[in-house]
């Protein structure tokens, strides 16, 4: 039995291969994939930053969104999963050795420890001559190592909606969690992206008091979705200077938190240092690429007793809530879903993602199908 898949084998060149599909060990399972999101990751990884950088390296299944149902199981990974022949489930991307001190002290998403060298311990990323090879999202099977974190997605939910379980678990753990965001709390976000328009959502979750969002003009309509989920202010950052802007809503205090969500760019950086307030947390998640040098005034972080921190990918707890607010939808997330495209159109969704192909509309959140079968879900549940 044999899968089809879509290979990177090269920057920006993907190809439709089929994949031997190995057997399923009794720790294991086989997921029939029904659909995968996509990421800015994903955009940066066909365009080769992730190869030229090391972090990975060809050739590569990418997609580490899937969400599928279980076409095969064994008795143990049964047992250890809780789930079932016929299940549908989204997956964490990450394959963690669940013995380091990484892992035993919860930061399991950061273990490096399972795959070889040079081969990254995750969907999407892992080369395809590593193991089995049938790692990523971009294909019609994938074979789940014994070591694999799933939840289970209800049937009732469409697919649409929950192929954006990454996006919301990334704005619950960087807008909220990980800063401990709390009720009253003001909130500004550097970014409306997908990553961004997810931390609107969680923060307003939360109980924040006044949310600001910034973009582009060139993007105004994800500054109205940003507000249409809850932002209170906007901020067109090509035309407005974002920290006076910030200064003037807050009356010169500052505000509790900023996650820069902003790839690329070292600006919001250090508009994030000025906005914030005497004691407030700044978390940063917008990758700058090792071209971008950030110039940080040290001093001025001191003497505001600034708390910064990095932060990569989701966790447990995040996945956990996000899916209880995609159950719930009382945000009517669906509006973040903008675009499906079936296995052989990769290319076509990678560069409508990233503003490539210029089709008229405005890609938020993209997700990619083994066949015309799962797409336009929305409406029906699948």
């Amino acid at each position: 039995m044999k899968s089809r898949v879509m290979v990177q084998v090269a920057d920006r060149r993907i190809e439709e291969d089929e994949h031997e599909i190995p057997p399923v060990g009794s720790g294991e399972a086989l997921l029939r994939v029904e659909a995968c999101g996509l990421c800015g990751s994903d955009v940066e990884q066909y365009r080769g930053s992730f190869a030229a950088k090391g972090i990975m390296r060809y050739p590569v299944i990418p997609g580490h969104e899937p969400i599928g149902r279980i076409a095969e199981i064994g008795k143990d990974a049964e047992r250890m999963w809780g789930v079932k022949r016929g299940d549908r489930v989204a997956l964490e991307p990450h394959l963690s050795c669940g013995r380091c001190e990484l892992c035993l002290g919860g930061s399991y998403h950061n273990c490096r420890s399972l795959m070889p060298p040079g081969a990254p311990p995750c969907y999407g990323y892992t080369p395809r001559d590593v193991g089995h090879g049938l790692w990523g999202g971009y294909s019609e099977y994938i074979h789940l190592h014994e070591r694999t974190i799933l939840h289970k997605v209800p049937d009732t939910m469409p697919l649409a909606l929950a192929t954006l379980y990454q996006p919301i678990a990334a704005g619950i753990r960087w807008a909220v969690q990980l800063p401990k965001t709390e009720m009253g709390d003001t909130v500004l976000i550097l970014g409306h992206g997908q990553r961004g328009l997810g931390a609107v959502v969680a923060a307003r979750e939360a109980g924040a008091s006044t949310i600001i969002v910034t973009g582009t003009s060139r993007s105004a309509h994800k500054l109205r979705l940003a507000e249409a989920l809850g932002a209170d202010f906007t901020i067109e950052a090509d035309r407005e200077n974002t920290v006076a802007r910030v200064m003037e809503i807050t009356n010169n205090r500052g505000v509790d938190v900023v996650l820069d969500v902003v790839p690329n760019f070292a600006q919001p950086v250090v508009d994030a240092v000025e906005a914030v307030r005497i004691g407030g947390t700044v978390v940063l998640s917008g990758i700058k690429g090792k071209d971008e040098i950030v110039k940080l005034d040290v001093d001025r972080m001191i003497y505001k007793e600034v708390t910064m921190k990095g932060v990569y990918s989701q966790a447990r707890d995040a996945y956990i809530e996000a899916f209880r607010l995609l159950s719930e939808n009382k945000y009517q997330l669906e509006r973040l879903h903008t675009h499906e495209f079936t296995l052989d159109q990769a290319e076509e969704a990678l560069q409508t993602l990233g503003r490539e192909i210029n089709t008229g509309d405005h890609p938020i959140c993209v997700s990619l199908h083994p066949d015309a079968s799962t797409m336009n879900t929305l409406a029906t549940g699948g």
